[in-house]
């Protein structure tokens, strides 16, 4: 069996608590910095999103009874 004398055992006691102050000591520190705040910027659109945006715009959904009648037709004549 290996021998431990007291010393040895008030070393190791030493070195933990060292290392544990020294992890709070970082994670204090590391609260305290400020973070900085980023700018509110909204993106704006670029040409090819405008583009699908006016494509989306131009489509025609006032008929849709229309379509689904004739659409309705088609499937009673199955």
């Amino acid at each position: 069996m290996a021998d431990y004398s007291s010393g040895d055992n008030k070393k190791t006691f030493l070195v933990i608590v060292a290392g544990i102050m020294v992890v709070g000591a970082l994670v204090w520190w590391l609260k305290q910095v400020p973070v900085p705040q980023q700018a509110g910027v909204s993106p704006t659109p670029d040409a090819e999103a405008a583009a699908i945006n006016q494509d989306i715009d131009n489509i025609n959904v006032d008929d849709l009874n229309a379509e689904f009648e004739a659409i309705d037709k088609d499937l009673q004549g199955l």
